[in-house]
């Protein structure tokens, strides 16, 4: 897999914020929408209007609602100004104050983990107008869908949605012209020479999505969400993985070590079809070649039909039909000492608008395996967002957490800065080892690299007795 290049941040996209940004930023030549009887009006000469294709069969009937939510931010442009040294082998300078008055925290304390509910119609209307996620949690109270896919009435619509049409991401990509610098930020930060745009990636591409023979309608959806932060959002899902799911994935994964360290033993044994594979550091901005201290953990990366529930809940969480826009699911192991030092999860320009690619990674999507009480590390922290201090959210067994790294809309930074995150480093009188399972939504549908034969077809049959058993 492609590394990342290191992260510095250019001055070009400080001429960008002589003042706040709205929540969504991308720029339409209409000033306002109406949708569902919701009128979502943008503010003085700033046109803010999303376009999110709907499909009335199979939303609900909302009640008419003023449009005077809190406006938050786009993603914005650190400072340049000096900082204090530090041990990590990137330095991120701190948030322009500009940036720093569109963080939006949440309405209540996310961090009490006896606070998990149902979310707001709040919620759920920023996460289609900002992120493009109208049919998340689909059927749960206050969701806008009540089904999808098999079982669905929307028909066509749906699967074009997925497949093609304008992206709400182009907006980030296409803005501003390419900067004339020879920075590495620069280079990170500009639209690629060749102005590829995300919609024309998805509608170039020669593979189609394929229609999903399983049914994640029989999946109920969930009912215990923790609102961390609002804009930009991340959210904490309570009831996503089970106990026994939990301990599954650790156990293959560390089935999967011992088979390898075997004579003969490692992936391309014929006995190992379904065990992940040892492969080491992941990609994220913000760690190259020359940075490989700012991770200390150990990855697995899984076939998809080996995880077939954490597929299942993923992609009916975020209201997908299939499972193709995944990239390889992982497991990543934190001993006591280890961290992942301060990254951002999208990707550069140039990768993510690659003829060849998936398009700019739209979710992160991670659950937590172990426990790891407060004061034993592990957290994961979101520098900017706590206020005071970092957010940090502390692993919960069978919890997930999920945020948007790509959205906003400054030209040329195609990033949300204001996602910026860490994995604090686990004690070394940790009870327990911190163990994690991620995923990462692409733009369109992704051709996964590993394990060998790795495919997301693969997965279905598996994926279907999981959501027939679901039923019962």
């Amino acid at each position: 897999m492609p590394i990342s290049r290191f992260l510095l941040v250019p001055p070009l996209i400080q001429l960008a914020l002589t003042k706040p940004w709205p929540s969504h930023a991308f720029v339409s030549p209409v000033p306002s929408r109406t949708t569902n009887s919701k009128s979502i009006t943008a503010p003085p000469q700033q046109l803010t209007t999303l376009h999110a294709s709907k499909s009335a069969a199979a939303k609900k009937k909302k009640k008419n609602k003023s449009s005077s939510k809190k406006v938050g931010g786009g993603f914005g442009s650190p400072t340049t100004r000096k900082q204090a040294k530090s041990k990590d082998a990137v330095v991120y300078p701190d948030l322009e104050p500009q940036v720093v008055q569109t963080l939006v925290p949440s309405p209540k304390d996310g961090a009490d983990e006896e606070s998990g509910g149902v979310l707001s119609e709040e919620m759920y209307d920023r996460l289609e107008e900002i992120y493009g996620m109208e049919k998340f949690n689909f059927g749960g109270e206050g969701a806008i869908y009540k089904s999808i896919g098999i079982g669905s009435d929307d028909g066509g619509e749906q699967e074009e949605d997925e497949s093609g049409g304008s992206s709400l991401f182009d907006d980030i990509l296409s803005g501003g012209g390419a900067s004339q610098s020879s920075s590495p930020l620069d280079d990170l930060l500009s639209p690629p020479s060749s102005s590829i745009l995300l919609n024309e990636v998805v509608k170039s591409s020669t593979t189609q999505p394929t229609k999903s023979s399983f049914d994640l309608n029989s999946i109920p959806p969930f009912q215990k969400f923790r609102v961390l932060h609002t804009d930009p959002m991340v959210l904490a899902i309570d009831d996503f993985l089970t106990t026994e799911e939990c301990d599954e994935y650790v156990q293959i994964s560390l089935d999967s070590e011992k088979k390898e360290q075997q004579p003969g033993g490692g992936e391309d044994d014929p006995t190992n079809a379904k065990q992940p594979m040892l492969l080491g550091q992941s990609q994220t901005v913000g760690k190259d070649s020359r940075s490989k201290a700012q991770r200390t953990s150990t990855t697995w990366f899984h076939h998809y039909e080996g995880v077939p529930a954490l597929m299942a809940k993923a992609s009916r969480l975020l209201g997908l039909e299939g499972i193709e826009r995944w990239e390889e699911p992982q497991t990543v192991r934190y001993r006591r000492s280890e961290r992942f030092t301060w990254h951002l999860d999208a990707l550069s320009p140039e990768e993510a608008t690659s003829a060849t690619g998936a398009g700019q990674r739209v979710a992160t999507l991670l659950a937590y395996l172990t426990d790891l009480p407060a004061g034993e590390g592990g957290a994961t922290m979101f520098r900017d967002l706590g206020g005071d201090g970092p957010l940090k959210v502390r692993p919960k067994k069978g919890s997930a957490l999920i945020f948007f790294p790509a959205a906003g809309g400054i030209p040329n930074a195609p990033f949300d800065i204001r996602t910026l995150h860490c994995g604090e480093a686990v004690a070394e009188d940790a009870a327990n080892e911190k163990w994690i399972t991620q995923l990462w939504l692409r733009q369109s549908e992704y051709k996964p690299t590993a394990p060998t034969g790795n495919e997301h077809g693969n997965a279905s049959d598996a994926i279907g007795k999981y959501c027939d058993l679901a039923k019962v």
